[in-house]
């Protein structure tokens, strides 16, 4: 065989034998059962160690408009401000009773005298003396009013008071809980807000997209591209500021539901209030028959007139009992005790006084006068309330469908226009002003659906209907 060829021949039969031990199905040490870590009961434990479970998403608290009010009414300052009121209230009465209760009062004392006597003259001898008296003294004086014609104008005061402060505390409770639905529908709207300035962000993202790719294929001039960033810049900013009013929204809710601040919750849509359509008539006088602050109003001047009665009974007769007892006990020089009981019925009437009663008097009947006002004012109060809420929901039932029917034609304007841009039929400046007014329109309606469901709400407050059974569920004697 040929030297030539014999040599290659070697090399490869060299190189073969060198590779077969590396392809050979004998398991190395590393790979042998007894060495793999998956395969050692030691390790096992250590693996178990080691793994962690999969950590769950946070996930958010949901707070229907129900619960929303439930959480108020147990936890709401004001509210309970107003509780604290009529428990104070209710004390009046007892307190005008109290003018008729008895009256047990005692005393004591302690006296120590000392007297030094001199007599010196020219006819007697000299001499001097002294007296030490010590007296104890003490006693009890029980004092029962029998007739004190005060006492009747200043109880009908208290219960007119007592009963106000009631009425007062169910207004505050459905201005309360009013207040919540109003902080509810707010978080509920910027929400909405956001995804709508969030499809603007899109839709002007694939605008320039559009532009961009005309420009490169020569279609368009620059100021297309320059114009779609500027649209899309100016929608980010819009939503940006829109993510802002809705964290402060949620805040605001928060500190109302005495959440401490947090804002992980989300809101459930609540079912949509009804409208009834009533006439502005009947709204009015549901609430003069219901409001609870011109009721308060009205029994302001009853008020006014106990007191009056009250100034005039101050200058009538009073007839009163009283009895004491007294003991005084004196040690030293000329030591005794004595004990004295005494009883008296009294009658006192004031005659003259100076002209206070007169200036009384004619302070009372200012003061009436001046109460019958208030009751006039509150009246008017009340009936712009209605109307004011009234004329709300009118406008806003019109408004919802002239809006509705902007977003329609917008919509239809913006794919239209859109469709043209692409086919070159449209400049991009049409695009983008279809764009924004799309965005408007959006947001127009996005508002005005959720301040109608406020305004409906509205005028059940001002008619004294909103949640009613819950402000009379609230009742406190």
């Amino acid at each position: 065989m040929n030297n030539h060829l014999l040599f290659p021949l070697l090399l490869l039969v060299c190189a073969t034998a060198s590779a077969e031990p590396a392809a050979s199905p004998t398991p190395s040490p590393a790979a042998s059962p007894a060495a793999s870590p998956s395969a050692s009961p030691a390790a096992k434990p250590a693996a178990k160690r080691t793994a962690k479970p999969a950590s769950k998403p946070a996930v958010d608290r949901l707070i229907t408009l129900e619960q929303a009010y439930d959480m108020t009414l147990v936890s709401d300052q004001t509210i309970r401000t107003a509780y604290y009121e009529i428990r104070k209230a209710n004390l009046l009465p007892w307190g005008a009773l109290a003018k008729l209760g008895p009256q047990l009062v005692g005393n004591a004392s302690y006296t120590n005298s000392r007297n030094n006597s001199h007599l010196d003259t020219v006819t007697t001898t000299s001499s001097s003396g002294q007296s030490v008296y010590d007296t104890r003294f003490s006693g009890f004086t029980y004092t029962q009013p029998i007739f004190d014609p005060s006492v009747f104008p200043a109880y009908r005061y208290g219960k007119l008071s007592a009963k106000a402060t009631r009425l007062q505390y169910q207004y505050t409770v459905r201005q309360t809980l009013f207040g919540v639905a109003q902080a509810y529908y707010n978080v509920l709207k910027d929400q909405k807000l956001v995804e709508v300035n969030q499809q603007t962000v899109d839709l002007a993202n694939e605008q320039l997209a559009t532009s961009q790719a005309k420009f490169d294929a020569g279609a368009v001039a620059r100021i297309d591209v320059l114009r779609a960033k500027s649209t899309l810049e100016g929608a980010r900013n819009t939503l940006i500021q829109s993510q802002g009013t809705l964290d402060t929204a949620k805040d605001t809710l928060s500190n109302i539901l005495n959440l401490g601040g947090k804002t992980n919750f989300t809101l459930a849509e609540p079912p949509d209030e009804t409208d009834l359509g009533i006439p502005f008539e009947a709204s009015l006088h549901d609430a003069y028959e219901g409001r609870e602050d011109f009721k308060v109003s009205a029994i302001g001047v009853e008020q006014k007139i106990a007191l009056k009665g009250e100034v005039l009974a101050e200058y009538g007769p009073k007839l009163t009992a009283q009895a004491s007892t007294q003991w005084s006990n004196t040690s030293g020089d000329g030591a005794g005790r004595t004990h004295d009981e005494a009883a008296v019925i009294a009658v006192s009437m004031p005659f003259l006084t100076g002209g206070q009663r007169e200036l009384d008097l004619i302070s009372a009947n200012q003061t009436i006068a001046q109460a019958r006002l208030a009751l006039e004012t509150a009246s008017k109060t009340v009936e712009a309330d209605v109307k004011t809420a009234w004329i709300s929901v009118e406008t806003g039932r019109e408004a919802l469908k002239a809006l509705r029917a902007e977003v329609d034609a917008a919509t239809q304007n913006y794919t239209d226009l859109e469709a043209q841009y692409q086919a070159g039929a449209a400049t991009s400046l049409d695009a983008q002003t279809a764009l924004r007014d799309l965005n408007n329109s959006r947001t127009l309606l996005t508002n005005q659906i959720y301040d109608y469901q406020i305004a409906l709400r509205d005028l059940k407050r001002a008619e004294a209907n909103f949640q009613k059974q819950r402000v009379e569920k609230s009742k406190v004697q």
